[in-house]
């Protein structure tokens, strides 16, 4: 019967009430949840709340208890924050619902990764706050390229005359060349990291889903 449970319980699939916290696990409510998840996105979704959820369940590790789980408490809380820094750069990059990067993320200098990785959130934190990039939807450079050569391609045709001339043809096909080529510079650097996301997201999900097995299981003395 398990082995049923778990062809059909996809770990591809996304949870819809992946924010709130987990209740009790049992088998029976875990089967419940995982039976649950869909890939629909409901219009109330928010990527700074989904960050702020993930920064906001990152408690720094105390001393003892970094002992007294032989450092896993230190490895877990380093996983869950590359994943808040990498989602957050992913929000800043690429064009997203209700987007918004006052997410805080601070971290301990007793870490030996606290200086790079703070150094990566500063940068792209400096980044998106300069003048040409305040009201961009997007910090990539090919989606700031784009809003570019879109805005000037828009600029030319609005004020020009039809038919147009020799000098204003030339210059919306150097236009449209330009923007051809970053949206196909774009496509080519996007459709992998869109399969290594995918790839990473369900990696996380069945990781989370056999946690969520091994706990609802029955302690036994061994």
């Amino acid at each position: 019967m398990e082995e049923e449970q778990e062809e059909e319980d996809d770990p591809m699939e996304m949870a819809e009430d992946e924010e709130q916290a987990p209740a009790p696990i049992c088998p029976a409510a875990k089967s419940r949840r995982i039976g649950s998840r869909s890939w629909s996105v409901p219009r109330t979704w928010s990527a700074p709340r989904q960050l702020q959820a993930i920064g906001g369940n990152l408690p720094v590790p105390r001393a003892n208890d970094v002992a007294a789980t032989g450092g896993l408490a230190s490895a877990v809380y380093t996983m869950g924050s590359v994943l808040f820094v990498t989602a957050w750069a992913l929000v800043a990059a690429i064009p997203c619902q209700d987007r918004g990067l006052q997410a805080h993320f601070a971290v301990p200098r007793s870490f030996p990764w606290a200086g790079p990785v703070t150094t990566l959130y500063e940068r792209v934190l400096e980044e998106s706050k300069k003048k040409d990039r305040k009201h961009s939807c997007g910090l990539l450079k090919e989606i700031h390229l784009i809003e570019r050569w879109s805005r000037q391609l828009m600029e030319i045709t609005d004020a020009a005359q039809f038919p147009l001339d020799k000098e204003k043809d030339a210059e919306v096909r150097e236009a449209a060349q330009e923007l051809v080529q970053v949206c196909e510079a774009l496509k080519e650097g996007l459709d992998p990291l869109e399969r290594q996301v995918r790839e990473m997201f369900h990696r996380i999900v069945r990781t989370r889903t056999e946690i969520l097995d091994c706990l609802s299981r029955p302690n036994t003395a061994e």
